[in-house]
């Protein structure tokens, strides 16, 4: 189980969708109010991105203890898996900014610059992260799902566990970023990387899900 879940948590962990966020929202700060105030965002989006997603996980794995179809899971799990790993190969081979896949929709792009060029505080880095990991969450749900579905058949402490484990590992590019900006690197050269090697990332993404859909 522990591969499955850290080959999950990496392919969100490269998540373009709540990297871009980041990557504007310290970009902003940093030419508005200085690097200071842009670490303090970084670790503020940071912590509420792994706070959020940590919540979200617990009343998920909550309904599915509930309901008690921890077999039909295992049904739907594979087949999320076959359907992220054809999306993410596609992604590679068939490449378009915003196409279906882990990154953000071109329709939301417009909203995001517009509400991250409106944050003047650091502080207001904790109800942008927030409302980040609402809105895009389905973008980047596909991994964490399939990894809830994997820890629905482990006990309570195993799945608290292993859920702070996928968290850290999934906000520590954000944390990357932050440290980053602290040394004197502005977020959008980490961006510009990005954007030059997305298409060997979404091939990555692929081949981490298909291993883990082998495992199974």
């Amino acid at each position: 189980m522990l591969w499955q879940i850290t080959s999950l948590a990496l392919v969100d962990a490269v998540n373009p969708c709540t990297l871009a966020v980041q990557a504007m929202l310290l970009g902003a700060l940093l030419l508005t109010k200085g690097r200071r105030e842009a670490i303090v965002a970084g670790i503020l989006f940071t912590f509420t991105i792994f706070l959020m997603y940590l919540l979200y996980g617990l009343g998920i794995l909550q309904i599915i203890y509930a309901l008690g179809i921890e077999k039909v899971i295992e049904i739907l799990l594979k087949l999320l898996l076959l359907v992220m790993v054809v999306v993410e190969l596609n992604a590679y081979f068939n490449y378009r900014p915003g196409m279906v896949s882990m990154e953000m929709p071109m329709v939301l792009r417009p909203f995001a610059k517009r509400t991250i060029g409106a944050v003047s505080n650091p502080v207001m880095a904790v109800p942008v992260a927030a409302l980040c990991s609402v809105l895009l969450l389905p973008c980047s749900s596909g991994p964490y799902v399939a990894a809830l579905m994997i820890l629905a058949r482990y006990s309570i402490a195993r799945k608290i566990l292993f859920l702070l484990y996928y968290c850290a590992i999934f906000v520590l590019p954000m944390l990357i970023i932050t440290g980053i900006v602290a040394v004197g690197t502005s977020p959008e050269k980490v961006m510009e990387w990005r954007n030059k090697h997305i298409k060997e990332l979404h091939l990555v993404a692929g081949i981490l899900l298909l291993s883990v859909l082998l495992l199974l």
